[in-house]
């Protein structure tokens, strides 16, 4: 009897399956860790990681070795290197898409960032966004720029804009290239339209339980709030800069907690 009802519960389970659509078979639930854990070459099409849009020029490479942060647990894997140029691919996976405007929510992408060369746009360029899902969804918001510093090509200010036509916020705090820094941005759920915001937190405190102050915000002025976040895109800009970064260990989800641990975060809640 007891074999009998577990092959009618896996039965049951592949009928559910089946019934899926395609698509979400292959997005993934939060929280979600992405360590890059894989070989050395195209990130694309590792786990999920697809072209996002229409660009195919210099694919995104997973490159050997990680980075690392204090306080974070010891990474896995290797890391992915971040180019811009003429059409260069700008990678991306879908998640089951999640928050929406009916809760005031959050949906968190945390990760280490090594800026090689900020390069020398005056406006900067962004490495990372969120959107709805898909491959061709082209409403991004809760971009996180990157430009050269006043102290020159040595240093870089991060940025956010929340979504296509704001203005983007800039922190005024100079930080050295070839150095890790660690990185979180929210896309910010606010019931009602076209009030919706993004943060940014740069090297915040680890192992919170809610998130600190955050040290840039850009809220909606234009446009259109998502409907979910439904897609986390990496970015890789345009020829006019020669910006080059690495990035490694993120984490998406939509408790604060899970995307800045610590090595003694206790990951069987998750």
């Amino acid at each position: 009897m007891f074999k009998v009802k577990n092959l009618f519960g896996v039965l049951l389970v592949l009928l559910v399956i089946s019934a899926l659509p395609s698509f979400l078979l292959a997005q993934p639930a939060l929280p979600y860790s992405e360590p890059f854990n894989y070989s050395v070459g195209a990130l694309i099409p590792n786990d999920g990681w697809a072209q996002t849009g229409i660009n195919t020029g210099g694919t995104v490479q997973v490159t050997s070795g990680s980075l690392s942060y204090t306080g974070l647990p010891t990474p896995t894997g290797n890391k992915v290197a971040l180019l811009n140029g003429s059409g260069f691919e700008d990678p991306g996976f879908d998640i089951i898409p999640v928050g929406n405007q009916t809760d005031p929510s959050s949906v968190f992408v945390s990760f280490i960032l090594n800026v090689i060369n900020p390069g020398t746009f005056v406006d900067g360029d962004y490495i990372q966004h969120v959107s709805s899902a898909g491959t061709s969804s082209t409403d991004f918001h809760s971009r996180v720029f990157i430009k050269q510093g006043a102290g020159g090509i040595g240093f870089f200010n991060m940025g956010i804009r929340h979504q296509t036509n704001d203005a983007t916020q800039w922190d005024t705090t100079e930080l050295p290239v070839s150095t890790p820094v660690f990185i979180v941005v929210s896309y910010d759920f606010v019931p009602l339209a076209l009030n919706d915001t993004s943060h940014v937190w740069l090297n915040p405190a680890l192992g919170l339980s809610s998130p600190p102050t955050p040290t840039l915000t850009s809220a909606a002025a234009v446009g259109t709030d998502l409907a979910a976040v439904g897609r986390i895109n990496l970015r890789q800009g345009s020829a006019s800069t020669t910006m080059s970064v690495e990035v490694d260990e993120m984490r998406i989800g939509t408790d604060w907690i899970y995307v800045t641990p610590t090595p003694v975060f206790d990951w069987a809640l998750y």
